[in-house]
C-alpha cells in the first residue's frame, strides 16, 4: 500500500530519526540559540504587560459602557466591574503559571495597573512589538542555521525585521488565542452554566414573545443541548489551543528561514514541538511548585531564574522541532534521489576503447 505523500513523513519518525536530529541540535548549538531567544522573550514581556494593562486602564469606561452593562444584565452581577471581571481571568491565569514566576508578573502588574496614559501605551507596546521580534529575528537565524543557509543567500537585515515583526504580530494573536482557550476555559463554562438557568426568563421576556410561552420542557431540553456543548468544548478546548500553538511554530518554521529548502517538511515538528512544550510546561510548573526551592538558592531572583528557564525551554523545543523538520526532509530527499553514478566504471570504460 503507498503512502499518500502528504504523510509519507510518518514513516521516518523513529528513534533513528530523532537522535540524529538531537546529534545534528548539538552540532548546529541550539541550546545557545534558545537562550538568546529566550532573553529577547525576557526583554519584551514587561513590556507586553505593560500595554495590556495600559490599554485596559485606557479603554475601561468605554468597555464598562457597552459589554459590561450588558454581562451585568445577563448573569446578574449587579456589583460587577472590569477590574473584578480581570481579576477572575487572572485566578484561572494562576492555575496554570508557576507560583514564583506568578508572583513576579503580579507585582509589576500591581505598580503599573492605575495608569492610563495614551502615550505610555503607544511606547510601551511599540517597544514590546521590536523586541519581541528581535527574539522571532534570533529564531530566523537559527532556522537559517539549521537549514545550513550560506550567509550571502540570507535576507538583508531590513527585510529580516519587516518579516520578524509580522510574524511576531502573528503568534501574538495565534498565542493569546490559545491562552484563552486553554487558561480562560473554565471562566467561560462557568459563566455560561449562569446563563442556561436564566434562559427560561430571558427568553420569555424578549419583545413580540408570548408570556410564559417558552415551555419549561423546551427549556429543560434546549438547556441539555447547552449543556452537551459544553462538556463538549471542556474536552476539546486542550486540544485546538496546542493546535493553535503548532500552527503558530508551523508559521514561523515557514516563513522564518531566508530559503526553505525544497521538500522539508513543516507538520512533523510542529506538532511534536507544540505537544513536548505542553508536556514540559506542565511537568516544570509540578516541579517548580512543589520540589524547586529557588528562592533559597538565589534569592529574590529566583522568580526570574524560574521564568527564564521556561522560556529557554520554550524556545528549545520550538528550535528541536525545526531541526527534526529539517533531518526528516534530508531522509526524504536522500532515499527520493537516484544514486550517484561509479566515475571509477566510467572512467575504466573510457579508458578501453570500443573494440572494432
Amino acid at each position: 500500500m503507498r503512502v499518500p505523500r502528504c504523510l509519507l513523513f510518518f514513516t521516518y519518525l523513529n528513534f533513528t530519526t530523532l537522535r540524529l536530529a538531537l546529534l545534528q541540535a548539538m552540532e548546529q548549538r541550539l541550546g545557545g540559540l534558545s537562550a538568546e531567544m529566550a532573553y529577547n522573550t525576557m526583554l519584551a514581556l514587561f513590556p507586553t504587560i505593560l500595554a495590556t494593562i495600559a490599554a485596559i486602564a485606557i479603554f475601561e469606561e468605554s468597555l464598562q459602557a457597552t459589554f459590561l452593562g450588558v454581562i451585568q444584565q445577563l448573569a446578574g452581577r449587579g456589583n460587577s466591574s472590569l477590574e473584578l471581571t480581570f481579576r477572575d481571568l487572572v485566578t484561572q491565569l494562576k492555575m496554570f503559571a508557576p507560583d514564583m514566576a506568578w508572583a513576579l508578573v503580579k507585582s509589576v502588574v500591581a505598580e503599573i495597573t492605575q495608569t492610563k496614559s495614551k502615550s505610555l501605551f503607544s511606547l510601551s507596546f511599540l517597544a514590546a512589538i521590536w523586541i519581541a521580534s528581535s527574539a522571532v529575528g534570533a529564531a530566523m537565524n537559527a532556522l537559517d542555521q539549521i537549514q545550513r543557509i550560506p550567509l550571502p543567500y540570507r535576507r538583508p537585515f531590513w527585510k529580516s525585521r519587516i518579516i520578524a515583526i509580522l510574524l511576531t504580530l502573528g503568534s501574538i494573536g495565534l498565542m493569546v488565542m490559545a491562552s484563552f482557550l486553554v487558561l480562560m476555559g473554565d471562566f467561560i463554562f462557568k459563566f455560561s452554566l449562569s446563563l442556561i438557568f436564566q434562559l427560561p426568563e430571558l427568553l420569555n421576556n424578549l419583545p413580540g414573545v408570548a408570556e410564559n410561552s417558552f415551555s419549561a420542557d423546551n427549556a429543560k431540553a434546549l438547556t441539555a443541548r447547552i449543556v452537551f456543548f459544553l462538556d463538549l468544548w471542556g474536552l476539546l478546548r486542550w486540544p485546538v489551543a496546542l493546535g493553535i500553538v503548532s500552527t503558530s511554530f508551523a508559521f514561523i518554521y515557514r516563513y522564518g528561514p531566508s530559503r526553505r529548502k525544497r521538500g522539508t517538511p513543516i507538520v512533523p515538528g510542529a506538532i511534536l514541538a507544540a505537544l513536548s512544550w505542553a508536556c514540559i510546561s506542565g511537568l516544570f510548573r509540578l516541579y517548580v511548585n512543589n520540589f524547586g526551592h529557588y528562592n533559597r538558592v538565589y534569592g529574590t531572583v529566583g522568580a526570574v531564574i524560574v521564568l527564564m528557564l521556561w522560556l529557554y525551554m520554550t524556545s528549545l523545543v520550538m528550535l528541536l522541532g525545526a531541526q527534526l523538520n529539517t533531518t526528516i526532509g534530508e531522509k526524504m530527499l536522500a532515499k527520493s534521489s537516484k544514486p550517484p553514478l561509479n566515475f571509477e566504471v566510467r572512467r575504466d570504460r573510457v579508458d578501453k576503447p570500443d573494440k572494432i
